[in-house]
């Protein structure tokens, strides 16, 4: 049974390869949401933009283990405040270059889901395809009775990956995001994670940073859409909605592959 879940995208104005600081500003973040909240502690979720600790730092990054301080630091936060928190970190990896990780932690302080990179952005003076190394797969698992799946920032662009999480049943989908700014980047990164909420019959909660870092600025977009690709009203989901669009049954029409007649 799905329990109540209210998802609370937060789009933080990053500091520059400043774990401290962007830990700090983390908890800010959530105290103040929760004072502002009339709904139970453990019902929130929320999720902070792609290398929450580091910002999007691609040249030489820093690397943490799940036994870093500072990723018991956001143990501690889920759960001294009794939430669930998803966030990024270039996760440390003993065959080369970090990953780009998301992970999720419950309001036990314990490690729900974790998600690495799969595609990494190839443009700019510093690609982060240089920087880190690509994750191999899609992740699905259950929290508080929903299925969650996890994407990361240019991962949007690629809809196999969606699609398999449509075939997986995924109830919400997380997308944490460094999504750069210029001509049409807006419109864009709306236009896509809406579009797959529809296609995926998922809700689907996106949040890109605010601010800028020495090399681009950034709209701080906060977005849950339903499975109607509209937004979801202070970010409660409602289960009826999920059965609402799936009475319009699509996966079993899908195709492995579509080949040229």
């Amino acid at each position: 049974m799905r329990q109540p879940l209210l998802v609370c995208p937060i789009a933080l104005d990053l500091a520059w390869n400043d774990p401290e600081a962007n830990l700090a500003a983390m908890e800010r973040a959530v105290d103040e949401r929760l004072r502002e909240s009339k709904a139970r502690p453990e019902e929130h979720l929320f999720l902070f933009p792609e290398l929450t600790l580091t910002g999007f730092v691609t040249k030489d990054p820093p690397a943490f283990g799940f036994d870093a301080p500072e990723i018991r630091r956001v143990c501690a936060l889920a759960s001294s405040r009794k939430v669930a928190v998803a966030f990024g970190f270039p996760e440390v990896n003993a065959k080369g270059k970090p990953f780009n990780a998301l992970a999720l932690f419950g309001p036990d302080g314990k490690l729900v889901g974790r998600y690495r990179k799969m595609h990494l952005f190839t443009w700019g003076k510093n690609a982060e395809s240089a920087g880190y190394s690509a994750g191999h797969g899609a992740v699905v698992f259950p929290y508080r009775g929903w299925k969650l799946g996890l994407a990361v920032c240019f991962d949007i662009r690629f809809p196999p990956l969606f699609h398999r999480y449509a075939k997986e049943g995924v109830d919400l989908l997380l997308v944490s995001s460094c999504w750069i700014g210029g001509p049409h980047k807006s419109y864009q990164y709306r236009t896509i994670t809406s579009a797959h909420a529809i296609l995926t019959q998922s809700f689907l909660a996106a949040v890109n940073r605010a601010g800028k870092d020495p090399f681009f600025e950034y709209d701080g977009a906060e977005y849950v859409f339903s499975p109607y690709g509209e937004q979801v009203a202070g970010g409660r989901l409602d289960p009826a909605e999920l059965e609402g669009a799936r009475k319009l049954v699509v996966r079993p029409s899908d195709r492995e592959s579509y080949p040229l007649a």
